[in-house]
């Protein structure tokens, strides 16, 4: 279980970084290079950010439901946009590998309670 709760963490504060880096940091056309808008693409990251340090499943939960929306994003940016293709199926692999790993934990979970 604890393995799961550590790569949920990685992937979850991974994909706040991968905001900051891929629009503040990366060139064009891999991302606008502006950082102003990095920081308000990675604000919503923060909501959960907490509980997610504290390791409270109903944080965990949230930020499942706020990264559904940068998979949405990550997957319309590779769809319509070749230039931001690479930068975004890597958001798209850190949202997939948060859930994945939720789901995982959760089993880890029942398991232990049988």
């Amino acid at each position: 279980m604890m393995f799961w709760t550590r790569v949920m963490l990685a992937a979850y504060f991974g994909t706040l970084a991968w905001q900051i880096i891929w629009i503040g940091l990366l060139p064009s056309p891999a991302g606008p290079g502006n950082l102003l808008l990095a920081i308000l693409a990675g604000l919503p990251l923060l909501i959960p950010s907490v509980g997610l340090a504290r390791k409270r499943h109903r944080s965990m939960i949230w930020a499942g439901v706020i990264l559904l929306l940068y998979f949405t994003a990550g997957v319309t940016e590779a769809w319509t946009n070749p230039d931001h293709r690479w930068p975004a199926l890597v958001q798209v692999t850190l949202t997939v590998v948060y859930i994945f790993a939720f789901r995982e934990r959760i089993k880890a979970i029942r398991k232990a309670q049988n």
